[in-house]
């Protein structure tokens, strides 16, 4: 049946329209959040989760994910928690991101 006098409601966001990184962003945010992370207040895009001692940082751009800890034992726990509601492909360490290119050494990191 044709109904051109008809609109329809969308119960979930399409990957492609213009809406859909807004409602992936919040869908993620609020995940986060609700997880213990806290939104920088620089950037929308940076979160970080303080338990005691240990420190962890999230950066988000897009659908790509940098996650940092100083601790393995917290990285790992976050790692499984953002598997419990995402689909996520870990790419291992860290090599490039957003043209800028990452590398290891015993001093830390150097970026170019």
């Amino acid at each position: 049946m044709v109904a051109p006098n008809h609109v329809c409601l969308l119960q979930k966001y399409f990957y492609g329209l213009k809406q859909a990184p807004r409602a992936w962003h919040k869908w993620f945010s609020s995940f986060v959040q609700w997880s213990g992370f806290s939104p920088s207040t620089s950037d929308p895009s940076l979160f970080v989760y303080t338990v005691v001692a240990d420190i962890t940082y999230l950066l988000l751009y897009v659908d790509d994910i940098i996650l940092t800890a100083s601790s393995t034992l917290v990285l790992r726990r976050l790692t499984k928690l953002l598997h419990s509601e995402f689909t996520v492909t870990h790419l291992g360490d860290l090599h490039d991101f957003l043209g800028i290119s990452v590398t290891h050494s015993v001093d830390g990191l150097f970026l170019s």
